[in-house]
């Protein structure tokens, strides 16, 4: 990369990067600082409709108390529970004419009430869950009820039954009253409750819950029953209790909540009054009249409260501004089917709708905070939350706002410091281009005549003047194309002279070459002198083959000659067989293993000795006092042996047939049997194999020396006896590099005993190459393998 667009980079880089720094840092200032605005008011609107949500149920609690303390209400309540309790005596209602009650009312619940109930159910209700066992109560519910003209939610408007009992005559003084308390106040229904018998003695909207027993009746375990027994619980005047939304079915399965508070006649408990909840004025609470913008919370943000089971308590922004693409948001998001069938059957979310998000679930556990999470909608929210707790009901308010919208600002904030960064580093771009050039320009001048004067012409002008660091490099060129002009001149001379030297310097490199070419074919010649000698003593395949029915002889040297060797020996009435490993390998290796091949043949032929140890033991002898005979104590040669005898025996047990009688003994070197048949015995089992192991002590001076240990075991016909060095478990190699051990040695044995011994050799020889790999040969490599 040329100086110059370097230069143009480096200004380019250094402006930019300042700029860009300075950007990120006043974004993320201006960010932080909108955002907690954001949340700062976000936690107002919280607030403030949590003081209003705590202001309309304080408002309820006192609207419920002085309803029942009310002395139209206390009489309305003694009257209406005398009237329900006569309804029969009063119209001489006997069997027949009982009949004819209970035909209409089933017939409304069959024809009115199930089929809109079921239509708001997953569970279906059938006519026998909802009837009503009290005989006063189905009179009552088949005058007010079944037979009354009014459509269904219209009910309420019937003031009198026209018939002549106690209970219409109560009902046309007390009804029009409460019905226009109802309207007033917003209440959904208003239920007078016999504290005795649970009865419902007088509902205002005259559904299928009036005149049934809030104890043993079908809606006992509904939220209106759960706030009856509330407040018949209680003895004090002014208690209340409240019952959270859940779905109501006498309401058709609309999620309902209720508050109740007990009447007094003086001192005594009479009933229970309950308001079945209105919906509206949460619902204006928390939307504020649908007016978000005029709190703060623009396009996307809602307040909304959820309960203990996560399910909203008012109607949500989405479902009151758009219906339809709040559903499609809903079913992008994976709503349950279920979920959205009932929001549109109700058209409310109240109770239906559950949100759980990581918000609400800390809020209704009792934490407070400001986080910016994944709202219930799917889209990031800017979310103030906290714990929301009226009426001992544990609710959570939560005010939210879009990401998107609560940074709108600081986004349009960015874009424009994108276009005004875009802008500045154009201009810096030019300046840096310029300036680059300014600086570049007579050093491209002095790098070109560098170039002549690099191809040798030292006669090149450098008509650079200037008085900065350049013209003083110029200067300085200047003197250097002189200097170099009178050095050529110098080497000139120099050249002459070392070209003479050279010549002389490479007949003498030459003659040194050949004469070190000429000892190494020396050496190589004694080397494979001593091999063909070394060859000389290893027994012949012939001999092997003759002295042994099936065998086999891995050999493979670390170098030409090897430092392992073996050895055998045919007597007349027995073959021995040693696997033998000298000290080092290589031409040191060849010379010991000459001596040990030697004092063998010494040690059976010269002294008569057969019996494995008594052979090592001399020839350890023979190995020491060769040793010292060179007049150095310190010479601590030597080798390391297995040496069997195998000789041939009637075998008893089984006339006809021949076993060997196996003499063993060893210098570190173990021998290993593998049984055709039997197992072995247990103490000496490594798997199948039978391994006898050696003394350990070498075959040479050794300073706890003893004498070595004969073995004698019984092998029989296709045992599979080996011997060896080792060379072949120490070899590096596989895919970690790490050694072949007699661990994995002994289960290639188990393996392959059963082959023929040439094929088991070939495998050996194969496994080893395979597991060396890329790798050097460390060691010699000596098996020898003899099935019996």
């Amino acid at each position: 990369m040329k100086i110059g667009l370097k230069l143009t980079l480096a200004f380019f880089c250094v402006a930019g990067i300042s700029m860009l720094v300075v950007g990120i840092i006043s974004f993320n200032k201006a960010k932080k600082s909108l955002e907690k605005e954001s949340f700062n008011k976000l936690l107002a609107v919280r607030e403030a409709k949590e003081d209003q949500v705590e202001d309309y149920f304080n408002l309820l609690n006192k609207q419920v108390v002085l309803f029942s303390q009310d002395p139209t209400v206390v009489r309305a309540m003694k009257r209406f529970k005398t009237g329900y309790d006569t309804i029969a005596l009063d119209l001489h209602i006997d069997d027949n004419r009982m009949s004819t009650v209970d035909l209409s009312v089933n017939d409304y619940l069959k024809k009115e009430y199930l089929p809109r109930l079921n239509s708001n159910s997953d569970v279906k209700a059938s006519l026998e869950s909802e009837s009503n066992p009290s005989k006063n109560g189905r009179i009552l519910q088949s005058l007010y009820i079944a037979l009354n003209p009014h459509a269904i939610g219209d009910k309420c408007l019937m003031d009198d039954a026209g018939d002549s009992s106690l209970y219409s005559k109560t009902h046309k003084r007390f009804h029009p009253t409460f019905r226009k308390y109802q309207e007033n106040f917003g209440f959904h229904d208003i239920f007078l409750v016999d504290c005795e018998t649970g009865v419902v003695v007088y509902s205002c909207e005259k559904e299928v819950d009036f005149g049934t027993s809030l104890i043993d009746g079908p809606f006992r375990n509904t939220g209106l029953g759960k706030a009856f027994r509330a407040a018949n619980s209680s003895s004090i005047k002014d208690s209340v209790s409240f019952e959270d939304f859940e779905n109501y079915r006498p309401s058709y399965n609309a999620p309902e909540s209720f508050i109740s508070t007990p009447i007094f006649d003086g001192d005594k408990k009479i009933g229970v009054v309950v308001f079945q909840m209105p919906v509206d004025e949460i619902n204006d609470i928390m939307t504020n009249d649908r007016n978000w913008d005029e709190v703060g919370l623009g396009k996307t943000g809602e307040t909304y409260i959820v309960g203990e089971d996560l399910r909203i308590r008012n109607q949500a922004r989405g479902l009151i501004e758009d219906t339809a693409a709040y559903y499609s948001t809903l079913k992008e998001i994976g709503t349950p089917d279920s979920t959205i069938n009932a929001l549109h059957r109700f058209g409310t979310s109240v109770g239906i709708l559950q949100i759980s998000t990581t918000g609400t679930k800390d809020a209704v556990g009792g934490h407070d905070s400001a986080l910016i999470i994944d709202g219930y909608r799917g889209a990031r929210v800017l979310s103030s939350y906290g714990p929301l707790t009226v009426e001992g009901m544990h609710w959570a308010i939560m005010s939210e706002l879009d990401e998107s919208e609560a940074f709108e600002n600081i986004f349009a904030l960015r874009n424009q410091m994108l276009i005004a960064l875009v802008i500045l580093l154009f201009i810096v771009a030019v300046f840096s281009i310029f300036l680059s050039r300014r600086i570049t320009r007579p050093i491209e001048v002095l790098s070109n005549d560098a170039m002549e004067v690099s191809k040798g012409n030292f006669d090149v002008s450098i008509n650079i003047d200037r008085k900065d660091e350049i013209g003083i490099l110029a200067n300085s060129f200047r003197k250097m194309q002189d200097s170099i002009r009178k050095m050529i001149e110098e080497l000139r001379h120099i050249n002459q002279n070392l070209e003479q030297k050279v010549l002389e310097r490479t007949a003498e490199v030459t003659h040194q070459k050949e004469l070190v070419e000429s000892q190494n074919k020396e050496i190589l010649d004694s080397i494979n002198y001593a091999l063909r000698l070394q060859r000389a003593i290893l027994p012949p395949n012939v001999s092997l083959d003759a002295a042994l029915r099936e065998s086999f002889v891995l050999f493979k040297p670390k170098d030409i000659v090897s430092g392992d060797f073996y050895w055998i020996s045919q007597q007349p009435d027995q073959v021995l067989v040693a696997a033998v490993d000298c000290t080092g390998h290589g031409v040191p290796g060849a010379l010991v293993s000459m001596i040990g091949s030697n004092n063998l043949d010494r040690c059976v032929g010269e002294f008569n000795l057969r019996k494995p140890s008594d052979v090592l033991d001399k020839l350890k002898e023979l190995v020491v006092a060769t040793f010292e005979s060179t007049g150095d104590d310190e010479v601590k040669d030597g080798m390391d042996i297995a040496l069997v005898s195998i000789r041939y025996v009637d075998d008893v047990s089984n006339p006809g047939t021949k076993m060997a009688l196996i003499n063993y003994s060893g210098a570190n070197n173990p021998l290993w049997i593998v049984r055709k048949d039997d197992p072995v015995p247990a103490a000496n089992e490594d798997g199948d194999i039978f391994e006898i192991k050696a003394d350990k002590q070498p075959i040479g001076k050794f300073d706890y020396g003893k004498p070595f240990t004969n073995h004698e075991v019984v092998a029989h016909q296709g045992d599979c006896i080996y011997i060896f060095t080792d060379g072949y478990a120490d070899q590096f190699g596989g895919p970690q590099g790490k050694k072949f051990r007699y661990k994995t040695m002994k289960n290639l044995f188990l393996r392959i005993h059963g082959l023929p011994m040439k094929e088991q050799r070939d495998i050996l020889d194969k496994t080893f190459e395979d597991w060396r790999g890329e790798l050097s040969q460390i060691d010699d490599v000596c098996i020898i393998g003899i099935r019996v």
